[in-house]
């Protein structure tokens, strides 16, 4: 399952460039990521590309036929593997952007001998929602058969799921998008055999006129108390989908049916991921989102091409893909968070289902085990856990995650003005689509772009069948593997400070605005200090692309954590899956039982140091941390200039923690690897990453198919 922009996307309209030296987009022509139109891009035009590349309203394919293009995703492995191959070239205009799946599939042929039979590639279309790919594309019904058909066509063998960066949040909404099949199926046979029935009691009362028919269906799925709304369903429904409507006739009685068919759908659920998927490799995964997607529609975000960002912006905001990678709070992984008026109140059924899995004991309740327990230092070797569940770090602990400035300055008075206010934006803010609705206000833009973002936001993911993602962290799913990897300590990205200046008597150009105005990144580094960096200008341009200038960033203060990201997603995202590891402990408190040691002793921890072969148990040995500095050189190849697949050896840390299902008795694990100074594209093509995880999947594959 390939993540954002990792997907080549081919051109199924012709389209002429208003440009006389650009070349015109053809049928079948690749646009993205096609090198020769990102030569035109940066030395004559990019308006002919961004026109093919920006969606339309509501996420179609254009609202200008004379301008607009018609993409789709490239079929097969291909799609995925590599998104220029040019060779030489496309690695010197493009570098990492490039590659994708390439050596990961190299290497799954070479080493465990897999080939086209027993490999699915899932490429879809990066620029649209879920919920779009699903009902312009069918993705996630595709998805769904393709994974059942090579389950069938290898002997019924479970097949293991392998998703990088976003790939990883459409798999998780591809999960929840499943129950809600599932449970819709169920519903629908109820429905079918409640009119059946109906039918048959209707001729034998016209057989036997007078005696009341006996009935197959007890209680409450009597025929007496179905035919009219039953069969009325079923002839104006006929095969499609019907939808639970608490308003329609027969509330009571549908609402029992609606619940009856949530359970036998949830039991299907559990089977179908259970036969289908045996383990689940998550690849630099953004557990809470990322803030850089937001960036991009804000103010722009070049995605490393050679256009400028306000340019890149333009079809950014067509993108409904920006909201699947929004930041989503730590707070929503607590119970305490619930909203009810009494510390021993139970929460409401609708708010229960918004936080923790109900099968689970909160973290809350680990935490005071954690806590209370005999050890004198209970986190030592578990910083992550500590920073997420004692201290409560959120996206907006150490800076605002989206901070504006606002100047209302006298003419000729000088920055800073006396008159300034300041509007601090955090997760709760993206959620609630709250920051689209005040960036708006704060900046009036022609035709409000920031408004229709929070109105796709509604649409694709407030207003849909499927349970929204964007307000509650993941649970674990309830596969028997999970094995998650990702980089650490590369500069990332994880807020923004914007600055609007106004002058009194100022005599304007039109009404608007214009784009909000970026004034500074800030960033966390490898040792966890807190950076900024100021913006001159914006980025772009063939030249920017090529120098590969590195940006300024003044120290400011040390972070909470020991890491940063991976260059694409923040530590605090990327670490929150540590919080899986504790999921027998929450089962076994949820149980009843109460656990009599620290529930972190069940994690198994192991270290490899960098450029060794053998791993050592135990934590590595603590770093020396100092304010500002750099801990890696700058020249040392850790795998970001050598997209095609590197030998470098990083060090690596794992943790590990298994458990026992309460339910059906099979063993489940979970891994947790984190790679130092590894890149976010680099997970998919490091040999070491790729060997530490597919080591644990070999020794799986022996002990639960037996498979040598």
């Amino acid at each position: 399952m390939p993540g954002l922009a990792s997907t080549r996307l081919v051109a199924w309209r012709y389209k002429a460039c208003a440009h006389p030296l650009l070349t015109d987009i053809k049928v079948q022509d690749i646009v993205w990521l096609n090198l020769q139109f990102i030569m035109q891009m940066g030395t004559i035009d990019c308006s002919c590309v961004i026109e093919c590349m920006q969606l339309g309203w509501n996420q179609s394919d254009t609202d200008d036929l004379t301008k607009g293009c018609k993409l789709r995703p490239d079929e097969g492995l291909d799609a995925i593997s590599s998104l220029s191959p040019a060779g030489a070239a496309s690695q010197l205009l493009v570098g990492g952007t490039n590659t994708v799946y390439a050596w990961l599939i190299q290497w799954l042929a070479d080493h465990l001998g897999y080939d086209v039979g027993n490999i699915v590639g899932l490429p879809n279309d990066w620029r649209l929602s879920p919920d779009k790919m699903e009902s312009r594309d069918g993705f996630l019904t595709l998805t769904r058969r393709r994974i059942e058909a090579a389950v069938q066509s290898n002997g019924g063998k479970p097949g293991i799921m392998v998703a990088h960066s976003m790939g990883n949040s459409i798999f998780r909404y591809f999960l929840e998008w499943l129950r809600t099949e599932l449970r819709q199926e169920a519903y629908d046979r109820y429905v079918k055999q409640a009119a059946r029935r109906a039918k048959f009691e209707q001729r034998a009362a016209a057989v036997e006129e007078g005696i009341q028919s006996s009935s197959f269906l007890p209680g409450w799925m009597n025929a007496e108390w179905w035919p009219k709304w039953a069969e009325e369903n079923l002839n104006k429904n006929g095969n499609q989908h019907h939808q639970f409507d608490s308003h329609e006739e027969g509330t009571d009685r549908n609402a029992k049916l609606w619940e009856l068919a949530q359970m036998e759908g949830d039991d299907h659920w559990y089977e179908w991921i259970e036969t289908h998927i045996w383990t689940y490799v998550g690849l630099s995964a953004p557990m809470l989102g990322a803030v850089n997607p937001l960036r991009a529609v804000i103010s722009g975000e070049n995605m490393g091409i050679p256009i400028t960002d306000h340019d890149a912006r333009v079809m950014e905001l067509t993108f409904g893909s920006t909201h699947t990678v929004n930041p989503i709070s730590t707070k929503e992984g607590f119970c305490d968070q619930w909203e009810v008026d009494r510390w021993d109140e139970e929460p409401s059924p609708e708010e229960a289902k918004r936080h923790a899995d109900t099968r689970l004991a909160c973290l809350d309740d680990i935490l005071t085990e954690i806590e209370y327990s005999s050890d004198s230092n209970p986190w030592k070797n578990f910083p992550a856990l500590e920073r997420l569940m004692r201290d409560r770090v959120d996206w907006d602990s150490d800076h605002a995650m989206i901070g504006v400035t606002k100047e209302y300055c006298q003419e000729k008075e000088k920055s800073p003005c006396a008159n300034t206010t300041t509007l601090k934006l955090g997760p709760k803010d993206a959620q609630t689509g709250n920051l689209f609705t005040q960036l708006s206000e704060t900046w009036k833009e022609e035709e409000e772009p920031l408004v229709v973002k929070r109105e796709q936001l509604r649409e694709s993911f407030w207003d849909t069948k499927v349970r929204n993602i964007l307000n509650h962290t993941w649970e674990r799913p309830l596969i028997k593997h999970v094995i998650m990897a990702y980089g650490v300590d590369i500069p990332t990205e994880v807020g923004y400070a914007y600055k609007k200046r106004e002058v009194a008597n100022d005599k304007r150009d039109g009404q608007f605005d214009g784009v909000p105005n970026l004034q500074a990144v800030i960033w966390e580094e490898a040792n966890g200090a807190i950076t900024e960096e100021r913006i001159g200008s914006s980025r772009g341009g063939l030249t920017d692309l090529l120098t590969k200038k590195k940006p300024k960033r003044i120290p400011v203060r040390d972070g909470r954590s020991q890491h940063s990201g991976d260059g694409s997603v923040p530590y605090l995202s990327l670490s929150w899956v540590h919080t899986w590891l504790l999921h027998a402990a929450r089962a076994l408190r949820h149980s009843g039982k109460d656990a009599v040691e620290n529930p972190l002793h069940r994690i198994e921890i192991s270290h490899r140091p960098e450029g060794a072969m053998e791993w050592k148990q135990g934590p590595a040995p603590d770093r020396v941390k100092k304010f500002g500095e750099k801990q890696f050189e700058e020249s040392r190849d850790t795998g970001t200039q050598h997209p095609h697949g590197t030998k470098y050896k990083p060090e690596m840390v794992r943790y590990h923690s298994n458990g026992t299902s309460r339910t059906t008795g099979i063993e489940y694990t979970t891994t947790v690897l984190e790679a130092i100074g590894v890149e976010h594209k680099e997970t998919t093509r490091n040999y070491d990453i790729l060997a530490a995880v597919f080591t644990d999947v070999l020794k799986f594959m022996h002990e639960d198919l037996d498979i040598v």
